[in-house]
């Protein structure tokens, strides 16, 4: 009896090894086929465009599309150029640092498997509050720090000095002329000599301006 027992036993752990082998190797093989019939279902479509500035319609570069479906994509060139498969139907989003994420959705209707775009991005202000850094945490600190402050009599007597207004005037004449002032005097002597034309310009032999002038020039020297 325990030997014929122990043969039944056997009998249906070999049973039940083989049907949970068979069930095992079954399901997977049954789920990819729906898998592989599901994608065939839908045409691969190649997207290739432009990710462009909305303002200015500049390229944007190295901005970030991928789809929404397995989260996998790719970024644009230097020139804002990017190629992706996807599938029709997919849902695709654009989206890069300082600017407004967009999404598109790739039609099921196309005639070929390709597919265009120029997508314009629109850029995302974001308006901060004021706020006013200074290097004290409070103003009682500020307070306590400035009363403390011991100026010299050195450091007085040098900014009083560097105040002084023949100084200021002595530094006034070694700085040269801007361009805004260069651009003035030349626009003014094109005048000048504009509303000359046609005729002799005034001689200044006897304007006494003139003549205190080329005496000032003479002293400079």
């Amino acid at each position: 009896m325990r030997g014929s027992n122990l043969s039944r036993m056997k009998a249906f752990v070999s049973y039940f090894t083989l049907f949970a082998l068979v069930m095992g190797f079954g399901l997977p093989t049954t789920h990819a086929q729906e898998s592989v019939a599901d994608s065939t279902l839908l045409n691969v479509v190649q997207i290739s465009g432009m990710v462009v500035t909305g303002d200015s319609l500049s390229p944007l570069s190295f901005a970030t599309v991928y789809r929404m479906r397995d989260s996998r994509g790719t970024m644009t060139d230097a020139n804002g150029f990017f190629s992706i498969p996807a599938l029709e139907g997919d849902t695709l989003r654009v989206s890069s640092m300082g600017y407004i994420a967009q999404q598109f959705t790739v039609p099921s209707d196309l005639q070929l498997p390709r597919m265009n775009v120029v997508q314009p991005l629109g850029r995302d202000t974001i308006s901060l509050e004021e706020a006013f850094i200074y290097p004290w945490p409070t103003r009682e600190r500020f307070r306590e720090e400035f009363m403390e402050l011991a100026l010299t009599r050195d450091a007085y007597i040098i900014g009083q000095e560097r105040l002084d207004p023949e100084a200021l005037y002595d530094r006034l004449m070694e700085v040269g002329r801007d361009g805004s002032e260069v651009y003035s005097y030349t626009m003014q002597q094109q005048a000048i000599q504009n509303s000359y034309n046609g005729q002799l310009p005034p001689i200044s032999l006897f304007n006494p301006i003139a003549w205190a002038k080329f005496i000032q020039s003479l002293r400079d020297r």
